[in-house]
């Protein structure tokens, strides 16, 4: 079932908005235990790259800031994932999502341009990953400390 925040008025303070700051999210997912940092980065054009759905080659690898591992995002795990859409600059949408390295089990954030502004590698990286939102270790689509249901009325 896909995740969303309660529109319950109560819940007004604690739900997304335009206003939340990536800082905030990324802190959240920090107090959550996620304190690592990874980056999407072009792969190496001579290196070889696994072949995605279509024949074509992932064109991006993520870089594990603790243990400095390129891996391919195909590889990494959708724990959970938070959206932020600028209100009034595409250029500012970004996926803030929560991810373990396969190597070294550090586990953090990974922050992602999307829609219309995000790059190739961007777009890459998040279409590759493996979506595991329902896996329990963190709520699929909101920030730890955000109060939200999974069940729809």
């Amino acid at each position: 079932m896909d995740a969303f925040v309660t529109p319950d008025p109560e819940l007004a303070a604690t739900a997304p908005s335009d206003r939340t700051t990536l800082t905030e999210v990324i802190d959240a997912y920090r107090d959550s235990g996620f304190a690592g940092d990874f980056t999407a980065e072009p792969r190496d054009p001579g290196s070889a790259g696994p072949v995605a759905a279509g024949g074509a080659v992932s064109t991006a690898v993520v870089r594990c800031g603790r243990c400095a591992t390129s891996s391919d995002p195909g590889g990494l795990q959708i724990h959970s994932i938070r959206r932020l859409e600028g209100a009034s600059d595409p250029a500012d949408m970004v996926a803030i999502v929560a991810t373990t390295c396969p190597v070294c089990g550090s586990e953090g954030t990974l922050v992602l341009g999307f829609g219309p502004m995000s790059s190739a590698v961007d777009a890459d990286v998040l279409g590759a990953m493996q979506d595991v939102r329902g896996d329990g270790v963190l709520p699929p689509a909101i920030a730890p400390g955000e109060r939200g249901t999974t069940d729809r009325p």
